[in-house]
């Protein structure tokens, strides 16, 4: 049976705990409830890292007093916008929890890092829904319970360990499949071209469908093994020119040529061809 939100902060406030919003910057409800708190009772998650210059529009953790205050019921009134998800904590003090998060907040290698979105709903929806319950506390910290929506209803789950921990390497959580990388990989480099180059863009667009070409040229990429974002740039938008223009390069790998030999090739090749132009 699923439990409703207001089950449950109604729960937690009776165990004495104190409840938070994680929430999403883009949220519409953001101003409102700021609005009414002082600034003890809120954090900027991405404040005192990496992702600093993105804290005034970045996710915020606030603490919650009344569960029936108009900012907070709209949010619980429209959970499809996925603006983020409920936890509960032993005190008042966000500051163990804002660490907690901000030491979790860059994922991946040197040179291919990003951040993770741990205050997206559907993030950690899917990373509980993967984690056993021992990995629950590493990943949960200080915090007691949560709630949250998971594209058709609402979950709670229980931290069988809050605390302090530090980040095992590797993390677990990172390790979670995300079933809509590829839609959502797809959806940002469709925004990019358009705003970058939005005619060329418009010229493929008369004789062929941006999305079925931008999907057959990430399939490409994947049998390539040309992962990272520079040649993931490099291959879209030089065959977005060259879809739309008079350039003809060799693409295809040559006979034992690596995926880092055949992508230095065909910069080369490429830097080749615009010298040519110039001087012609």
């Amino acid at each position: 049976m699923e439990k409703r939100p207001e089950w449950w902060m109604a729960q937690q406030q009776q165990a004495g705990r104190r409840l938070c919003l994680v929430l999403q910057g883009e949220s519409e409800a953001r101003g409102a409830l700021l609005a009414t708190r002082t600034v003890a009772e809120y954090c900027s998650l991405y404040g005192e890292t990496v992702a600093a210059e993105l804290a005034a529009h970045g996710p915020m953790i606030l603490l919650l007093d009344h569960v029936n205050e108009p900012g907070l019921v709209g949010l619980l009134q429209t959970p499809q916008r996925n603006w983020g998800w409920l936890g509960s904590l032993p005190g008042e003090d966000l500051r163990g929890v804002a660490g907690h998060w901000r030491d979790r907040l860059v994922a991946g290698p040197p040179g291919r890092q990003v951040l993770y979105r741990f205050h997206d709903n559907r993030t950690l929806a899917r990373a509980l829904d993967h984690l056993p319950a021992e990995g629950w506390p590493a990943f949960l910290g200080p915090l007691i319970s949560v709630c949250y929506w998971q594209g058709e209803r609402w979950c709670c789950g229980d931290n069988p360990a809050p605390g302090a921990y530090p980040v095992p390497d590797p993390a677990p959580w990172l390790q979670v499949p995300n079933p809509q990388a590829g839609v959502i990989l797809q959806a940002n480099i469709l925004r990019y071209l358009l705003a970058e180059y939005s005619e060329a863009l418009s010229s493929l667009a008369e004789f062929q469908d941006p999305r079925i070409w931008l999907e057959q040229l990430l399939e490409q990429a994947r049998a390539w093994q040309w992962e990272r974002p520079e040649q993931l740039e490099f291959l879209v938008v030089r065959q977005l020119v060259e879809a739309t223009g008079d350039v003809l390069i060799r693409w295809q790998p040559l006979r034992g040529e690596g995926p880092e030999d055949h992508f230095q090739r065909v910069v080369e090749e490429w830097r080749r061809v615009e010298r040519e132009q110039q001087d012609a």
